[in-house]
């Protein structure tokens, strides 16, 4: 039934979340503020500079958008070089797709800076047939877009695609692009609402245990 199987970078491949508040503090400090998650929570998985212009308002910040966005990308790049490390089970879920011979796809709202450094620390540039950035799109999640782009690109209908998604504007995105969505409770994102994914699960390296022992049909829509 399903072809391609389309991943999602932050808190799915990568388990970077923490990351990204502290870089919004740091980032933010010089203006003396402190942001929890719950001022990220409804952000997560859309764009960092969304975030960003809302923080602004939300504290009346007097500083230009472009300037603190620049600033919190050169600090997420790296924390990201130094500390981002893979979500359990992650790694061996993208290799085993590969092994059973899925269209494999990488669908990040990151920039395409950001997701080439995770790509290349974690070596799996040859996982992916294709990869889209939000570098590349126009509109963000929860708009489909970057998921169409993905499926086209694999040259396949968007219903042939399974989206691995840990936000609740990702499994929107996927929704409205007409996929099979699998909301994944990702470690430090567990307050996001995945109620709309057509299977939610807790452990990636569980998932794939079920997944070698019997077809992914099987496993989704036992």
């Amino acid at each position: 039934m399903f072809k391609a199987i389309i991943f999602d970078m932050d808190g799915v491949i990568a388990d970077s979340e923490p990351l990204h508040l502290r870089a919004e503090n740091i980032t933010l400090a010089p203006y003396g503020v402190q942001i929890t998650e719950e001022d990220c929570r409804e952000f997560r998985g859309r764009s960092v500079k969304l975030l960003l212009e809302n923080l602004i308002t939300k504290y009346s910040l007097d500083v230009n958008l472009e300037k603190i966005f620049s600033a919190h990308k050169k600090i997420l790049l790296q924390l990201y070089s130094k500390e981002v490390t893979p979500i359990n089970g992650s790694l061996q879920l993208l290799r085993w797709f590969k092994e059973q011979n899925y269209r494999v796809a990488l669908a990040s709202s990151s920039s395409t800076q950001l997701v080439g450094s995770v790509i290349k620390k974690f070596k799996i540039q040859a996982m992916f047939d294709t990869i889209v950035s939000g570098s590349e799109i126009n509109n963000f999640k929860p708009a489909p877009d970057i998921f169409l782009e993905a499926a086209s690109r694999l040259s396949l209908h968007p219903g042939k695609s399974l989206v691995i998604e840990d936000s609740t504007a990702g499994v929107k995105a996927a929704k409205s692009a007409g996929m099979f969505c699998i909301g994944f409770r990702s470690p430090h994102t567990p307050n996001q609402d995945l109620s709309r994914a057509d299977l939610i699960i807790d452990d990636l390296a569980d998932f794939l245990e079920e997944l070698k022992e019997k077809s992914i049909e099987k496993v989704i829509f036992s």
